[in-house]
């Protein structure tokens, strides 16, 4: 019922859920995956890999983390590299195979040689796939911009693009260019694009001292977690109405309605990253268990029944929508919904319909489920 195919018969990776580990610090090695397993995660991406990686990659600069929007959501200035590649080729690989899991292996795009070469390396090892990270926000800032750069990116898939008969997927993050970045990974044969990386750099402040909270130069980091995932799924959206190849939505994902969001607006799979690291490896179960209750109570055989169900809806403008609806029985007589309702609709007894005009404010207060909305369009 969860599993999914990501690319097809000759090409393509088979998931027997869509959720995977995303890369980053917490997949520098097997460790954190190898937790996940028994909880339906049904693989991983490791830390993008660089053969040789600069000095300051031995260490990262801390602290890495700031941590907002009640644990929900981070800044973050992690870049790994603490372990060399050749730690996967001589036994990560074996680890995760070992577990029943996909292996995706990540590179950095930057420099094309070193991930040419990587390419061609790892193209007789076990693994699934690989994924070229040509994305990372704060890295980004400080190297330069590589997450808009088309024509490095043009001259990567020119160079790299042959070197491998492992499907190949191309790691974008959410710019003014992502779509025609999307249109040249496809045109020179990228298997799948996967996005969002981080959003970013943003910036945190310590008022104490004057001082940006992370340790990196600059202090400006990737936003990851809740705080993206409209940012992420759009980008998803968008990318599954530009691009034929499949779509793998990252970004902000940590809850089993954040997945079929994802799947209905073109993802074929998924990727997890801010949540199982803050929440731990559990979580991927409470999701798989939610999206099979999901499939069973709106009757759908498969997962992949829900990818791209949204993308020939919501052609026009809508100015008429379905009021709320009112349980007395849950209100608890707040007042939120009354605060935030600038038209005055708001009574003891729900909204007063002559002036309620839909727009949702109060139903996104409701701490109680009180007030409720379908979403119809008129």
């Amino acid at each position: 019922m969860l599993e999914t195919n990501i690319g097809g018969i000759v090409r393509g990776v088979t998931l027997n859920t869509p959720l995977l580990l995303a890369s980053g610090q917490i997949t520098e090695t097997p460790d954190f995956y190898l937790r996940t397993a028994p909880y339906a995660c049904a693989g991983m991406v490791t830390r993008s890999l660089k053969e040789n990686p600069p000095p300051e990659r031995a260490n990262t600069p801390a602290p890495r983390y700031v941590v907002f929007d009640g644990g929900r959501s981070m800044l973050n200035c992690e870049w790994g590299n603490t372990q060399p590649w050749t730690t996967w080729y001589d036994e990560g690989i074996d680890k995760v195979k070992a577990r029943g899991g996909a292996l995706i292996l990540s590179l950095s795009g930057r420099d094309i040689e070193d991930c040419g070469h990587l390419l061609r390396k790892f193209s007789d090892t076990n693994i699934d796939a690989f994924e070229i990270n040509v994305s990372c926000s704060h890295s980004g800032a400080v190297h330069g911009n590589m997450n808009t750069d088309v024509t490095h990116l043009r001259e990567l898939m020119q160079k790299v693009g042959s070197f491998t008969d492992k499907p190949l997927w191309i790691k974008l993050s959410y710019s003014n260019v992502l779509l025609e970045m999307a249109k040249v990974a496809e045109d020179f044969g990228a298997d799948a694009i996967v996005c969002s990386n981080s959003i970013g750099p943003g910036l945190f402040i310590d008022t104490r001292t004057g001082l940006p909270k992370l340790g990196i130069k600059g202090g400006a980091g990737g936003v990851t977690g809740e705080a993206i995932f409209p940012i992420a799924l759009n980008c998803v959206y968008q990318l599954a109405q530009t691009v034929r190849i499949p779509i793998i939505g990252s970004g902000g994902i940590s809850t089993a309605d954040h997945v079929i969001q994802m799947m209905m607006a073109g993802a074929s799979a998924v990727q997890l990253y801010t949540a199982p690291h803050l929440q731990g490896p559990e979580i991927f179960k409470k999701i798989a268990k939610g999206l099979v209750d999901y499939l069973n109570a709106y009757d759908y055989d498969s997962i992949e029944d829900l990818i791209g169900l949204s993308l020939s809806k919501a052609k026009e403008n809508s100015f008429y929508t379905v009021q709320p609806t009112f349980d007395a029985a849950k209100c608890t007589n707040c007042g939120k919904c009354s605060r935030v309702c600038v038209f005055d609709s708001m009574t003891d007894h729900g909204p007063s319909y002559d002036k309620c005009v839909g727009c949702n404010a109060c139903v996104g207060v409701c701490p109680t489920g009180a007030l409720t909305t379908k979403f119809e369009r008129r």
